[in-house]
């Protein structure tokens, strides 16, 4: 129960950032709360091992430090990588700089605040830009020779031994980082390209080669759950059903690649004819199947009627299709008039479509002959 928890904030937390930036997130994350941690557990030392005005002043900086770490994780929290990165890393850049200028023991050879330096450009390499890094490590390099050169106690450590430490740290630190980001980015590179063609099969999966709309099998799985939908919240929904007047004897004469152009043709028309709610089926050969949701059998052949007379009015090129013009013949059944079952409408539509061919073609029919 607490993994599944754990795992329900953390995709809660990633959907909240862009997909470029929310594994870097989840890091900035677990790095401030460990941060907050740390700090707090700072201060505790600090009771037992400093006094005076000194103890009062690491209280109000490490106060301050916690404050602005726990700002940059309520952005961070809220989606807002960027600033709560810049936060978060100005909090390590001058949390050791405000205590090596501040207090007066580091100047006079406590040295341990200038080591800070190194873990915080280690950090900016991780949360900050490359060129953004590097200025940031100079600065803050030429800042320790700085303080050192000015400081005749500092100067009377071992300071080469200290910088170099720093400076080998530093770059140790920021090659990592640069590496690890890269490496992260072409991870995330490699995972968008994973989703994408998982994207492109599952859509591959479901529509007709041919015509671009959806299959049979799609149709099925549609309907089958449109029915159940409709059925459980007493709502209409049509079935229409509908080919190509004619169409063998189209093949026939101009051949099946000017045919298959007409198919296509018929099928983008068919397309643009529906809602954004509804879904075009190729139900195999010349035939296409309707599905409406949250649409009467009256409404249905309606619209119906409005599709049969605008195709009588579509433009074909007989260079391209082969012919210059077609009709349709309709099918409409409804559930609950038809049936309630798949099965069931898709038989109403179908007798009312054969029973349109009967009449004559080029007509609809809204109820089978049954």
């Amino acid at each position: 129960m607490k993994n599944t928890r754990i795992s329900t904030f953390l995709s809660a937390f990633q959907n909240r950032h862009t997909a470029g930036e929310a594994r870097s997130a989840v890091n900035l994350l677990v790095f401030q709360l460990i941060y907050l941690v740390l700090i707090f557990c700072t201060m505790i030392l600090c009771l037992f091992v400093d006094r005076g005005e000194r103890l009062a002043f690491y209280l109000l900086l490490l106060g301050g430090l916690m404050g602005i770490v726990a700002v940059a994780l309520a952005f961070n929290l809220r989606g807002r990588y960027p600033i709560s990165g810049w936060l978060t890393s100005a909090c390590m850049v001058f949390g050791p700089w405000l205590s090596i200028l501040l207090d007066p023991t580091v100047l006079a050879g406590d040295f341990v605040p200038l080591i800070y330096i190194g873990m915080s450009i280690q950090l900016c390499s991780i949360l900050l830009s490359e060129r953004v890094t590097l200025v940031i490590s100079a600065i803050q390099i030429c800042g320790v020779v700085a303080a050192v050169s000015l400081s005749p106690a500092l100067r009377a450590i071992n300071w080469p031994s200290l910088i170099a430490f720093i400076v080998f740290t530093s770059v140790i630190g920021i090659l990592y980082g640069f590496t690890n980001k890269r490496q992260l980015a072409q991870i995330e590179k490699q995972r968008n390209q994973l989703l994408e063609d998982e994207a492109k099969l599952r859509e591959l999966s479901v529509r007709d080669s041919l015509t671009g709309l959806f299959n049979r099998r799609y149709m099925e799985e549609t309907l089958d759950r449109e029915t159940r939908r409709a059925t459980r919240k007493q709502l209409p929904l049509t079935v229409i059903m509908t080919d190509i007047d004619g169409f063998k004897v189209i093949n026939d004469s101009v051949g099946h690649v000017l045919g298959d152009n007409a198919l296509i043709k018929v099928s983008a028309f068919l397309n643009k004819s529906i809602r954004a709610s509804d879904v075009a089926c190729r139900f195999g050969g010349d035939e296409f199947c309707l599905i409406l949701p949250d649409c009467s059998l009256e409404e249905g052949v309606l619209r119906a009627n409005s599709m049969r007379n605008d195709i009588e009015r579509l433009a074909f090129n007989p260079n391209e299709e082969g012919i210059n013009g077609i009709t349709l013949s309709f099918g409409v059944a409804a559930l609950p008039d038809n049936g309630v079952t798949r099965e069931e409408l898709i038989g109403a539509a179908d007798a009312a479509l054969y029973s349109s061919k009967r009449a004559g073609r080029n007509r609809v029919n809204g109820k089978s002959d049954s």
